[in-house]
C-alpha cells in the first residue's frame, strides 16, 4: 500500500472510529441522560433535550476530527505530506485524540445542562 493510498484509507477509517466513538458514548449515556431530564416540568424541553443530546455528541466529535490539519509548519505541500508514512499515522492519532477531547467537553457541556435542570425542577417543587 503506498503512502497515498494509506492517507485515503485512514483518513475515512479514523473518521468513522470517531463517529463510532460518539454513538458509543452517547448510546452508553443515552438512558441515564433522559433519567435526569425527565423530571424537568417543562415537556417541550424535555423533548428537545432528548433529541438534540446525540446531535450534541457526534458533531463535536466530527468538529474535533476534521479541525486536525495535515499540514504544518514542515510539510506544506501534497507530496511532502505523503512522503512520510510515520507523518500520517501522527495525524490519525492526532485526529482521534481531538475528537475524544471534544466528546468529554461536550459531555461537560450536557452535565452543566443534566445539572442545571435538576436544580430547576428542584426549585420548581419547593
Amino acid at each position: 500500500m503506498t503512502n497515498e493510498q494509506y492517507l485515503i484509507a485512514s483518513y475515512f477509517t479514523v473518521g468513522a472510529i470517531c463517529a463510532a466513538l460518539a454513538v458509543a458514548v452517547y448510546l452508553f449515556l443515552k438512558n441515564s441522560f433522559i433519567g435526569v431530564i425527565r423530571h424537568i416540568p417543562f415537556q417541550q424541553l424535555f423533548r428537545i433535550l432528548k433529541r438534540l443530546f446525540l446531535i450534541g455528541i457526534l458533531f463535536p466529535a466530527l468538529f474535533g476530527f476534521f479541525s486536525v490539519t495535515f499540514r504544518s509548519c514542515s510539510k506544506d505541500t501534497y507530496e511532502e505530506i505523503i512522503a512520510d508514512r510515520d507523518y500520517l499515522i501522527e495525524r490519525n492519532k492526532e485526529q482521534l485524540s481531538t475528537s475524544a477531547n471534544h466528546i468529554v467537553a461536550a459531555l461537560f457541556v450536557w452535565g452543566v445542562i443534566a445539572g442545571s435542570a435538576v436544580y430547576l425542577s428542584r426549585s420548581r417543587k419547593n
